[in-house]
């Protein structure tokens, strides 16, 4: 709404540009991490299976995990066969379901992850320059906005 109270439409060309620009960020954050992530033996779909295993020390079940990734199952098991043969994630039958397998980190996924991290900051620092806070504040309102109704579909 305007300052008036009126509802006014935004032009779609505006709405199209906004749309293209977050495409564009987000391609060339993902080819800028994994042109950084290359020389360890990473790439951004191991950086982010790492990562959320990271976040959830006591494992997470396929399903879970592929769920959180936003990918398939047989994407994921081909991601977590590379990174088992890295020794850098280890899957347990679950306890309660042999079926079901836990994936978890293993003590020598330590190093990608203090890797992943440093590479990770280093980007957004680098991404973010010139930024002030409340530019931030303002970007990350409107991102939480749209992916708000983006969920709300």
């Amino acid at each position: 709404m305007s300052k008036s109270g009126i509802k006014r439409s935004i032009p779609s060309d505006l709405q199209r540009e906004l749309g293209q620009a977050i495409g564009d960020v987000s391609r060339a954050w993902r080819y800028e991490m994994n042109l950084r992530l290359k020389p360890f033996g990473l790439n951004l779909s191991m950086r982010q299976v790492l990562v959320q295993l990271h976040r959830h020390p006591e494992g997470l079940v396929q399903k879970e995990l592929a769920r959180k990734l936003s990918i398939e199952e047989p994407t994921l098991a081909r991601l977590l066969d590379q990174l088992e043969k890295k020794e850098w994630v280890r899957r347990l039958p679950s306890e309660d379901d042999k079926r079901c397998k836990f994936s978890k980190l293993t003590p020598k996924a330590a190093k990608q992850i203090r890797i992943i991290e440093k590479l990770s900051q280093q980007l957004r620092r680098e991404m973010m320059h010139g930024l002030e806070q409340d530019e931030m504040q303002a970007g990350l309102q409107i991102l939480s906005r749209m992916r708000t109704n983006l969920h709300a579909m």
